[in-house]
């Protein structure tokens, strides 16, 4: 092990996820390529579509079928939020219901994540955000689609740190939304003016923010760690013990080579953290397994 697990607390340990790039569209062959490298299988996985494209269940239905949870994250570069809370795609979106209400289980949909990112086309008009959301939420009822479960995903900071742009005023209200969800990056040395920083202090400012907003559970849609700037390894274990954040449900990787390699396999060291706290977890949820299991000192104590 890079690093030991620290301080244990009796904890429920988060679902584990992953991002994949090439997605679910026809097989879950590099998600189960990627499971085959950490020696383990994860509980979500997520992908991306657009409003451009229609509901496809292939991916929702292999992943359901797999035991898997499906996480999609819905994104509308084309259209704006005004024409979607206008009800200018009421029709596109009742069929998507439709077609989510046949899915053989939960589907969980993340709409117009990072909403408080400038770089979201989807960003800067939290009003008609709002009333988007609720239209799709209300559509989405009256269509029977009462799997589908609403993930409301900001970035963990305001971008930029601007009153009007707080994730707060994105928020559609508690009846609306089923998972708070926070999306954070170790970005280290690849941005000088952020630096190293652990798990716990990427999230911590936004937990407590995301949990004033309603009692649901929180999950972390996206996140990953640099390699340069610090321990990677480490970092992953860390995360991975990590029990500081008590309503936090599920975490999910992103696992691409994009603005750097945030890949498990980026190196043999990442790779290997993830591997041991997978053969962790197998021992620990086996019958009996706790007392049999592999000793990671101070592994978090699950309930």
């Amino acid at each position: 092990m890079t690093a030991e697990l620290e301080a244990p607390t009796t904890f429920t340990q988060p679902l584990m996820g992953a991002f994949v790039p090439t997605g679910f569209w026809s097989d879950l062959a590099a998600f189960k390529e990627l499971e085959g490298t950490v020696g383990g299988e994860f509980d979500i996985g997520h992908w991306y579509t657009s409003w451009s494209h229609d509901y496809d269940p292939i991916p929702v239905n292999d992943l359901l079928q797999h035991g898997r949870i499906p996480l999609v994250s819905w994104q509308s570069q084309v259209p704006s939020v005004a024409d979607i809370a206008a009800g200018l795609h009421d029709d596109y979106v009742r069929q998507w219901a439709r077609q989510a209400a046949q899915a053989p289980g939960v589907l969980y949909v993340r709409p117009f994540p990072e909403m408080n990112g400038d770089w979201a086309p989807w960003y800067g008009d939290p009003e008609n955000l709002k009333l988007a959301w609720r239209r799709l939420v209300t559509l989405f009822r009256e269509e029977g689609a009462s799997n589908v479960k609403w993930v409301f995903s900001p970035n963990v900071t305001d971008e930029p740190r601007t009153e009007v742009n707080r994730m707060e005023n994105y928020y559609p209200g508690t009846e609306y939304v089923d998972v708070l969800a926070l999306d954070g990056y170790n970005w280290g040395s690849t941005r000088p003016y952020i630096g190293w920083q652990s798990f716990d202090q990427v999230f911590a400012g936004g937990y407590e923010r995301i949990t004033a907003l309603g009692p649901q559970p929180v999950w972390i849609p996206e996140v990953a760690s640099t390699e340069h700037g610090g321990d990677k390894a480490a970092w992953i274990t860390d995360m991975l013990s990590s029990t500081t954040f008590d309503r936090l449900e599920a975490i999910v990787w992103f696992n691409e080579d994009k603005e750097t390699d945030w890949r498990i396999e980026s190196s043999h060291a990442s790779a290997e953290a993830f591997r041991q706290w997978f053969e962790w977890r197998e021992w620990q949820e086996a019958p009996g397994g706790a007392a049999a299991a592999p000793q990671l000192a101070g592994a978090p104590v699950t309930r």
